[in-house]
């Protein structure tokens, strides 16, 4: 008997909708739709063998802000080891389960949130500390059921990072990830730029001096930039002879469009007298 080619078509479709509709339910394999491993969303239990979150470890998309400066969220590391070598973080605010994190030494699979939910924003963003340097990825953010979801792919290393935030209501707001845009911000005066890159970043210069207007001046910062294999900035460090708000974030994100050479290296001083 002949086989009907359409009969085989409608199995397939229909494999392939239940193939869908199972991929998603499972946002990954620890964060889900309900909460992060056993611990469901708005809970008050906290697993077991839990250590406070490195605040200098620097994860993309942690900002918060409460309405006075005491207020403070409980964030805690599960201790490992975890499968592909990640690490797991979790987030109470107000003693309930809100946001969690996966740091993953490796690839995280992205597609099926394009599936789950509309795309909220992607862009370059500042991330992870590692060895002193400030990380720079590619991020990109989804509302899923009502959560906002971000995979930030680091493009200094192979590290890549999920993040599932609820959306705040009440006393705290949750401070979203800035995308590294150049500033319009005019500077308040000139400053002085050395080094062996001062060529490569002269076209930041503008926005460079602008970073320096808050800060007590004179003031020297020596940056140190690093590029990945396609000339893109993916790490830097900044050290100033004082403290500048928010220097890296800034700094980052006047020279983020320059481009460069491959897995080059190397830094500039600049200094504002006035």
């Amino acid at each position: 008997m002949r086989s009907d080619p359409r009969r085989w078509l409608r199995i397939g479709v229909a494999v392939a909708l239940c193939c869908v509709s199972t991929t998603a339910l499972a946002v990954d394999d620890w964060i889900h739709h309900q909460g992060a491993g056993e611990q469901a969303w708005g809970t008050t239990e906290r697993p077991d063998r839990i250590s406070r979150m490195p605040k200098k470890l620097n994860l993309p998309d942690v900002g918060f802000a409460g309405r006075t400066a005491a207020d403070k969220p409980d964030d805690w590391e599960i201790a490992g080891p975890h499968e592909h070598g990640e690490r797991h973080f979790l987030r109470y605010v107000d003693g309930a389960l809100v946001d969690a994190w996966i740091l993953r030494p490796g690839p995280i699979d992205g597609t099926q949130f394009q599936m789950l939910g509309p795309e909220q924003w992607r862009g370059a963003v500042l991330g992870m500390n590692n060895d002193g340097w400030r990380e720079i990825g590619d991020a990109v953010s989804w509302d899923v059921g009502g959560r906002t979801v971000m995979l930030w792919r680091s493009r200094a290393s192979s590290h890549e990072l999920l993040a599932s935030r609820a959306v705040p209501v009440g006393r705290y707001s949750a401070q979203r990830p800035k995308v590294l845009v150049p500033s319009e911000r005019l500077a308040t005066g000139k400053a002085n730029i050395s080094g062996d890159l001062k060529k490569q970043v002269k076209p930041a210069s503008t926005a460079l001096e602008a970073c320096l207007n808050d800060v007590e001046k004179p003031i020297r910062a020596n940056v140190f930039l690093g590029y990945d294999k396609l000339g893109r900035l993916a790490r830097l460090k900044v050290d100033g002879d004082r403290a500048i708000y928010e220097a890296e974030v800034c700094i980052a994100a006047a020279l983020v469009k320059l481009p460069a050479a491959p897995m080059s290296e190397g830094s500039f001083e600049i200094y504002r007298f006035r």
